[in-house]
C-alpha cells in the first residue's frame, strides 16, 4: 500500500501516477539481456529486474538504458538512496540523457522536494521538449507547491504528444481536485474508469473526488474495488471530519486549492 504521498501518477509509480514513465524507451543501444530486464520489471518482479541491470552495467557500462531502468525499478522498490546515486552516476556519464534527468526529477518528488524536481525536468526537456514523462512531472511538482493551473498546462501538453497514458489524464483531474473543483474531476475520472485500461489509482482518484464532493457512498463502492474495508473507512471518517470545517466548505465552494494533506490521506494499492 502507499499513501496519498503518491497520489500522482510519476511516470510507472504514482505520486505520485504510480514514476512518470516512458522512460525505457530511451533510442540508444540495446544488449541482449535488456529485454529480459525490462520485462521483470514490467512484472514487478523488482529484485530480479534490479539485478538483471546491475549485471548489465558490470558487462556494458555504457548502457544508458540499464542505468534508467535500474533508477527507475529502485523507485518502485522504495530504495530511494540508491535511485537518486543511480541517475546522478547515470548523469555524470550521460550528461544530456533526457531519461536520466527525468528519473531523477522523480526521485526529488517522492522526496517531496518539488523544487529540485523541477530543476531536473527542466533539464530534461531542454534536451527534450516533447518528453511527455518530464511534463507530467512538471506537472506533479506545480501541484505541489500549490500551482495548479500551472500543473494543468504541463499535464495538457503531456496528453497531446502521448494520449494512450491515462495517467496524465487522471493527474490533470486531481489537479481540478486540488484546485478546489472536483466535480471537472468526477467527469474526466468517470471516463478514465470505464476504460478497460483503467488502474487502481485511476479508481482511486475517483473515489476521492466523490469523496471531496461529499458522496461517501459512491467513495466507499469505488474505493472497496481496489482496497479493504477498513483502509476505505479510515480514509471516509478522515475526509468527513475535515469537511466538517468552514475553512474546507469555503475553499470547495470557492474553487479554492483543497490542502494537499487532504489528498494524501486517501491510500490507494499498487
Amino acid at each position: 500500500m502507499k499513501s496519498w504521498n503518491t497520489f500522482l501518477a510519476i511516470g510507472s509509480i504514482a505520486f505520485l501516477s504510480g514514476c512518470t514513465t516512458d522512460l525505457l524507451n530511451p533510442p540508444v543501444e540495446e544488449h541482449p539481456n535488456l529485454r529480459a530486464a525490462e520485462i521483470a520489471r514490467a512484472r514487478r518482479d523488482l529484485p530480479q529486474a534490479i539485478h538483471d541491470y546491475r549485471d548489465i552495467i558490470k558487462e556494458a557500462p555504457e548502457c544508458e538504458k540499464a542505468y534508467v531502468g535500474l533508477g527507475m525499478s529502485l523507485i518502485d522498490a522504495n530504495a530511494i538512496v540508491e535511485a537518486k546515486q543511480t541517475f546522478e552516476k547515470a548523469l555524470a556519464l550521460f550528461p544530456t540523457s533526457t531519461y536520466a534527468h527525468t528519473g531523477l526529477g522523480d526521485v526529488y518528488l517522492t522526496l517531496d522536494q518539488p523544487e529540485n524536481a523541477m530543476n531536473s525536468f527542466e533539464c530534461a526537456l531542454k534536451f527534450n521538449p516533447r518528453n511527455a514523462s518530464a511534463l507530467n512531472g512538471y506537472g506533479i511538482a506545480l501541484d505541489m507547491i500549490g500551482d495548479h493551473q500551472a500543473a494543468q498546462g504541463n499535464y495538457r501538453a503531456a496528453i497531446e504528444i502521448d494520449q494512450c497514458n491515462l495517467s496524465y489524464e487522471s493527474n490533470l483531474a486531481l489537479s481540478y481536485a486540488l484546485m478546489g473543483n472536483p466535480t471537472e474531476a468526477i467527469r474526466i475520472l468517470e471516463r478514465l474508469a470505464r476504460s478497460p485500461n483503467a488502474t487502481p489509482r485511476v479508481r482511486q482518484n475517483l473515489a476521492l473526488a466523490y469523496g471531496l464532493v461529499g458522496d461517501m457512498k459512491m467513495a466507499k463502492k469505488i474505493g472497496r474495488v481496489d482496497l479493504s474495508d477498513d483502509m476505505v473507512q479510515n480514509n471516509v471518517n478522515y475526509l468527513e471530519t475535515i469537511q466538517q470545517t468552514e475553512e474546507f466548505a469555503g475553499m470547495i465552494s470557492k474553487n479554492h486549492s483543497i490542502p494537499l494533506e487532504a489528498a494524501r490521506k486517501w491510500q490507494e494499492s499498487q
